[in-house]
């Protein structure tokens, strides 16, 4: 259980939120939303015990049964799998019982308490979350320290999800994760019975994830039943009428101050007065929160919009004599908007290197477009910033001959004002510095915007400034993300990285998170099947009889279990439906401001409900797979 009794916390002299009561039952999922620097991550340091609260209390469970996400693991020497598992607490208590037993009544027990827990089970549990994070088996051996730091974060995950926990906290858990082990994670979420606390910027993974919004607004705590997008109808909502009852209150006030002005000093009209005056200070102390502006900004339109931007025939692509991808044909002409997908390792990096002319063929030719004027936004981008100069310097260098207002004003788009102008980008945090590499990429104006994984270091409201942009934009873009949110706003056409090669891929992101779990399913159960294999068979017209009387046997065992599958698959089909188009109607803002609120109401309930009913169905599909792909 988890529960906030009149919590407040503050970050040196500024309140980050007070008397915040709020109760998680156990085994709801929350999201925890709130602009940078609110205190999302100060919240589960205190939950923790490792920030102290101004006022109020955290009841939590014991620190064992709390799983969260180890810092600072670079130095750690311990091979990856043990180290995942050492993050099962009993386990670990049980193996050191054993070691440090005196004689044989205690070395029995502790014998006795290993084989009730069954390592053998959770070092499989280990491997299959170290799989669902895009580890091979090889890696699994390797050190902890020897792996770079995006790969350090996936096993700190791991190492989290181990824990037999009552109570999950995951501080941005899919940052350095690719599209395909984020879709395994949600699956893996969806199935734990831990209460569970996630910060994300990902809404979408919010979306699929969590019941409940936990929301840090106007220094406190506020709590939204549903997912993000539930909660960010439902706050569209109260801001409406916010924003109504602030028109009112400017009434009101105006009418009261009037009022008082007028008759304060006259002795007849003295008590009315005085009366007006209180009413006003109550009128005060309800004063409405407007709704802040949200930030935005714009690509500019490209210079030249040529018809043939890339065209690749019968590329190779590699690093050395090591061939990554090969036969790779494909172009992209003008306004096309195209998602890259596929696990990591696949190639995703390597084609974009390719087309960005970072990387030349080993076979083959890409065929460039005559006016190409490429915009690339890489994963490393951050770290070919110059931490000695200023933001106003960077764009110097590549406008020198342009007035420093026009530079000023450009910069002031992307939130580089004031002081920050002239600030080194050193300091700057992992966001800022992500604007500053778009700002610099949008002022070349280029007609093919080209980005892999722009949205690690983003907040949510410069991801939705990402988002708008991309959608306005005139030119054509190029994409590589596990967010997606932005997938789904901002391409129509998909292409698959897989076993070397590029196709198309028909369907949608919904698709292709069926075909990831699938995949990693039947690529465990091969695995499985292989190191069970027998390594001869005696007499193969007997083997074949044992393989078919198997075979059948298997059948019998999962043919009701397919049988309900195909059940829950009739069901949840129409229902995904519906609640899709339930969505795209919700995230209309004129459905809030024109529309009927008895329908608006209706239709935020129909899709709670939809919500806990598709959920409940998509978990019963993977236990059912799972349950399936189990029997042996």
């Amino acid at each position: 259980m988890l529960r906030l009794q009149d919590v407040s916390l503050m970050r040196g002299v500024r309140v980050l939120y007070s008397h915040a009561t709020l109760l998680a039952n156990p085994g709801e999922r929350i999201g925890l939303v709130g602009e940078n620097g609110c205190g999302k991550s100060s919240l589960l340091a205190a939950i923790l015990g490792d920030v102290a609260l101004e006022a109020g209390e955290i009841s939590a469970p014991s620190p064992e049964n709390i799983g969260h996400v180890a810092q600072d693991i670079d130095t750690v020497d311990d091979i990856a799998i043990d180290w995942v598992l050492s993050g099962h607490a009993p386990l670990m208590a049980a193996k050191k019982a054993l070691t440090d037993a005196r004689d044989d009544m205690s070395a029995a027990a502790a014998h006795a308490s290993l084989a009730e827990l069954n390592e053998g089970a959770i070092t499989a549990q280990a491997k299959i979350i170290l799989h669902g994070l895009g580890f091979t088996e090889e890696m699994t051996t390797h050190r902890v320290k020897d792996f770079s730091g995006g790969w350090r974060n996936r096993l700190a995950l791991a190492r989290a999800l181990m824990c037999p926990a009552e109570l999950l906290l995951l501080d941005e858990p899919t940052n350095h994760l690719d599209l395909d082990s984020v879709i395994w994670l949600e699956a893996w979420l969806k199935r734990q019975h831990a209460t569970t606390v996630i910060i994300s910027h990902d809404r979408e993974f919010l979306d699929r994830c969590v019941s409940t919004i936990w929301s840090i607004e106007d220094n406190t705590i506020r709590r939204y039943a549903g997912n993000y997008s539930a909660y960010e109808a439902m706050r569209v909502e109260r801001l409406r009428l916010q924003d109504a009852a602030a028109k009112a209150y400017e009434r009101e006030s105006a009418h009261l101050q009037s009022f008082i002005d007028r008759f304060r000093y006259k002795a007849t009209k003295a008590r009315q007065a005085q009366s007006r005056i209180k009413m006003l200070e109550r009128l005060k102390a309800v004063e409405p929160v407007r709704a802040t502006r949200e930030w935005r900004f714009e690509f500019l339109k490209p210079e030249r919009l040529p018809e043939h931007l890339v065209e690749a025939q019968s590329v190779a692509l590699g690093y050395g004599d090591k061939e990554i991808l090969n036969g790779v044909k494909f172009s992209i002409r003008a306004g096309e908007r195209i998602g890259v997908l596929g696990v990591n390792g696949a190639g995703k990096s390597t084609l974009i290197k390719g087309i960005c002319k970072d990387l030349l063929p080993m076979a083959g030719e890409f065929r460039f477009g005559q006016g190409l004027q490429i915009g690339y936004f890489a994963q490393h981008q951050l770290e070919q910033l110059r931490e000695d100069e200023t933001p106003l310097q960077h764009l110097r260098r590549k406008a020198p001959e342009e007035r420093e207002q026009v530079l000023r004003d450009f910069l002031g788009r992307f939130r580089f004002s004031g002081d920050m102008v002239n600030a080194v980008v050193k300091p700057f945090s992992g966001g800022e510095k992500a604007r500053l590499a778009l700002a610099l990429l949008a002022w070349d104006k280029p007609n093919l915007i080209v980005l892999d994984e722009p949205t690690n270091h983003l907040d949510m409201q410069t991801r939705e400034a990402l988002t708008m942009a991309l959608s306005s934009f005139e030119g054509s873009v190029l994409l590589v993300s596990h967010d997606r949110h932005l997938l789904a706003a901002t391409t129509e056409r998909l292409l698959l990285v897989h076993e070397g090669k590029v196709s198309e891929f028909d369907g949608d992101l919904d698709d292709y998170a069926k075909l990831v779990l699938e995949t990693r399913k039947a690529s465990l159960t091969a695995d499985k099947i292989k190191s069970d294999a027998p390594s001869a068979s005696p007499n193969k017209r007997e083997a074949r009889q044992q393989a078919a009387m198997e075979r059948q046997r298997i059948a019998n065992l999962k043919k009701p279990l397919q049988k309900e599958l195909a059940q829950v698959e009739k069901k949840l089909n129409p229902l995904s439906d519906e609640l899709k188009a339930l969505d795209a109607k919700l995230a209309d803002t004129d459905f809030y401001t024109q529309g009927d609120q008895d329908e608006v109401a209706a239709a935020l309930k129909r899709r709670g409900e939809l919500s806990a009913e598709v959920e409940e169905l998509e978990a019963r599909w993977l236990e059912l797979s799972e349950a399936i792909e189990a029997v042996v």
